[in-house]
């Protein structure tokens, strides 16, 4: 079958930068670049080397075009191997809470943004497919929705994210920001309800998170785990103390938990330290972790380098914070890392509650040290920078389930076969 012109409906952009925008990179690679075209509203510079057509209008664009009137964002074009996108790249934006996330409806709901430049675009593409990434945005679910019944195209679902199971106030809202939850809520979780009814898929990051939602919907869905492309490669040693690395998000209380790793890394040697790779997210943040003698803040790297730091350190590590808000709140996270880390041949290992579905599946799969209780956490990591059969223990694991449920082609395959699949029963 030909393969049907793909529009994607997301936050992020194809790219190789952000993770959630890489995790569909990855799965669309090899698809015809004249088959695929994206609208995303974050402002940040795409892949083209996978898609060639973009849209974009961010909050600011949309907000604007509300006010005074033509239309928001437009067109993202490449000039060689630089894009040039229709407005700044960064645009300061108010902190998220159910009082900003209901106004944002408002305006994205006025359709304003679309003027004529966003129709015409839509129109000189004519998708016979649409492709929504999930978030916590009802407005994306209804430009989808609004997509496929313009152009008689079905619909399938990506989807990371439990933000349908959050009858609690995850953003932490006080005072009549954390009011409005309900309502905020309440408005997402209907709109999610008839919009991922008429989806003829919905494909979800990991079993887990299938589950969930297959006990409440019970429609056609599968499980595609993220991909890498990362090989593990035989590394030398040379003479340097043992490196001990974090890369990824300082956010959602996982600098906590660091701390408490760095602290113990500090109790077994005062020569070994947490060097950890990040966005800062706050000056609040910054100042804990600079106030950790076993940390060592390395900043903010590309993902080339992100690959180059996993694969010559002798220990990764993954965390999350064990309050009570973060075990509810992250108990179906999945991080795009968890691949990456099992497929770069270093010893990982995962400091997080039993019940979160990374340490579920690593658990499961006995694919990486896996520590649920601070008071292991010592002794734990001293066997493993003691001893290298213990830092050896589960590489053969972990690369039985990179191939298994991570290799990145395979992965692709399966992804592009669903639509297919999709567009077939749709003819």
């Amino acid at each position: 079958m030909r393969k049907p012109r793909v529009m994607v409906v997301s936050n992020e952009c194809l790219s190789e930068g952000g993770s959630n925008g890489r995790t569909l990179r990855n799965f669309l690679v090899g698809w015809p670049k004249e088959c695929l075209a994206q609208f995303y509203i974050h402002g940040s510079s795409p892949d083209f080397e996978v898609c060639s057509r973009y849209y974009r209008v961010t909050d600011r664009q949309a907000l604007m075009a509300l006010l005074y009137g033509g239309n928001g964002g437009g067109v993202v074009e490449c000039d060689g191997n630089n894009p040039i996108v229709a407005e700044e790249k960064t645009v300061g934006r108010p902190r998220r809470n159910a009082l900003t996330m209901l106004v944002r409806e408002l305006v994205w709901s006025s359709r304003r943004w679309m003027g004529n430049g966003f129709l015409q675009w839509t129109e000189a593409y004519s998708p016979q497919l649409i492709l929504l990434q999930a978030g916590d945005c009802a407005f994306m679910f209804r430009i989808a929705e609004g997509l496929a019944e313009r152009y008689g195209a079905p619909l399938v679902i990506y989807n990371s994210e439990d933000y349908y199971f959050k009858t609690y106030d995850y953003f932490r809202g006080i005072g009549p920001t954390h009011w409005c939850y309900p309502l905020f809520h309440r408005h997402f979780c209907r709109v999610f309800e008839r919009v991922v009814k008429k989806a003829k898929m919905s494909v979800y990051i990991h079993e887990f998170l299938q589950d969930a939602y297959d006990s409440t919907f019970s429609l056609p869905s599968t499980t595609i785990y993220t991909a890498t492309k990362i090989r593990a490669e035989k590394k030398d040693t040379p003479a340097r103390g043992f490196v001990v690395s974090y890369l990824g998000n300082l956010g959602v209380g996982r600098h906590k938990a660091l701390i408490e790793i760095a602290e113990a890394l500090q109790c077994v040697s005062e020569h070994v330290f947490l060097d950890v790779y990040g966005k800062m997210p706050d000056e609040k943040i910054c100042g804990e972790l600079e106030a950790c003698p076993g940390i060592r803040y390395r900043g903010f790297v590309s993902y080339k380098d992100v690959v180059r730091i996993m694969c010559e350190s002798d220990l990764l590590i993954h965390a999350e914070n064990f309050d009570a808000f973060y075990r509810e709140d992250l108990r179906n996270a999945f991080s795009t890392k968890i691949a990456d880390s099992l497929a770069s041949g270093t010893c990982f290992l995962l400091y997080a509650p039993e019940e979160m579905a990374c340490s579920r599946y690593l658990l499961k799969h006995e694919a990486a040290h896996v520590i649920t209780d601070r008071g292991e956490l010592e002794g734990r990591l001293r066997e493993i920078i003691t001893d290298r059969s213990v830092r050896e223990r589960y590489l053969e694991n972990a690369a039985r389930l990179t191939v298994e449920n991570h290799c990145a082609e395979r992965n692709a395959a399966m992804f592009q076969e669903r639509l297919l699949q999709v567009a077939e029963e749709a003819v």
